[in-house]
């Protein structure tokens, strides 16, 4: 009878720990994801090329150039083969072209709403954030979070921002001439903390500074919150949640690129770079992440020759306007394979919705 009780003993042990080890692997299987896009606006290889000399000494040191799945992606919009920032986001986030200066609405067609990718994570109750270096109204994030027919109806973005989308962390630049109103973002029940008390467990969040865009790195001032900063306190309120999806914009790269400014782009893309390190060293202990980092055009026809660490390479430009110049993209974490056949801006949505449903295992 003693040896019957043991027997019967280790079986009860031994289905104690299979219940436990099914229970463990069934919780790792359903964490929720974390999808992290970084948008370095005008970035193209280049961009990248002449930070990566200036910072390190030579091409192909950033972070992210480290990633395991890379390539490249044409950018063309609906009716032309230079797109603006509208126009790209929207291929991101929806996975269909649009007129320049469309923002996710069906246009050439029915004129219709476009579902963009952080609507499909909230239908799945998945949280969602962005974070930019631009006033967040602007058209990459607007893209994301919003519908309009024009990037520059910067009221009724802001409208649908706070009334409509309510994405749970937003973050960025401000003012009255991109449609931010503090009344606004108050009376529709988000909290508007200083920056040292973030990250708050209650959300949604507004986090705003300056009035328009974020000072250039080169440039900044004591008391500026970099794009380092901002998303380092988003991955803080977010990390808790069921899974979600962040967009984070280098949004000045463009502007200074646009004026020819190299010491001012080399300057934004670095700050990218200290983000995107950020974001391994917060990801390094979790298996749930996946982290792209692309751009939406090519800014400037910028070629660069020469330079080497903390001396700036010598910069060619062919304009202050976008080019059709493919630009790069780099994809680390959970499911990075799935990005491998990627060729052009509108083939992300549907592997982000794929992330979504976990179908990266």
């Amino acid at each position: 009878m003693k040896v019957k009780l043991s027997i019967a003993a280790i079986l009860l042990v031994f289905l104690v720990l299979l219940l436990v080890f099914s229970a463990c692997s069934l919780f790792t299987h359903v964490e929720g994801p974390a999808v992290i896009f970084v948008i370095g606006d005008g970035m193209g290889q280049s961009h990248i090329d002449a930070a990566s000399i200036y910072l390190e000494g030579q091409k192909h040191s950033l972070s992210f150039e480290q990633f395991p799945v890379q390539g490249t992606i044409t950018t063309h919009s609906a009716a032309s083969t230079v797109t603006d920032s509208a126009a790209a986001a929207t291929a991101f986030a929806t996975g269909q072209k649009v007129y320049n200066g469309v923002v996710s609405v069906d246009l050439p067609g029915s004129g219709a709403a476009l579902t963009t990718i952080v609507e499909y994570y909230q239908e799945r109750g998945l949280s969602v954030g962005a974070v930019t270096s631009t006033a967040v109204t602007h058209a990459t994030p607007a893209a994301f979070l919003s519908h309009s027919p024009s990037r520059n109806a910067y009221r009724d973005i802001a409208d649908q921002y706070f009334h409509d989308t309510r994405a749970d962390i937003i973050m960025g630049g401000e003012g009255e001439s991109y449609g931010i109103l503090e009344t606004l973002v108050m009376d529709a029940g988000y909290l508007l903390p200083e920056f040292q008390n973030l990250p708050y467990a209650r959300k949604p969040i507004a986090f705003f500074q300056g009035d328009g865009h974020l000072p250039y790195e080169y440039d900044v001032a004591d008391g500026v919150i970099g794009l380092s900063e901002m998303t380092a306190s988003a991955l803080a309120s977010l990390e808790d949640s069921a899974g979600f999806f962040l967009l984070v914009e280098g949004g000045r790269i463009d502007h200074a690129a646009h004026s020819n400014d190299l010491r001012r782009m080399i300057g934004e893309v670095q700050e990218l770079n200290t983000t995107v390190e950020l974001i391994l060293d917060w990801a390094a202990s979790r298996d749930n992440v996946t982290l792209i980092v692309s751009a939406d055009h090519e800014t400037g026809g910028l070629e660069v020759n020469g330079g080497a660490q903390e001396i700036y390479p010598d910069a060619f430009w062919s304009t202050g306007g976008h080019t059709a110049t493919p630009v790069p993209f780099f994809v680390w974490g959970a499911g990075a394979d799935l990005f491998s056949s990627v060729s052009d801006n509108t083939d992300f949505f549907d592997i982000l919705v794929s992330l979504a449903d976990h179908r990266y295992e």
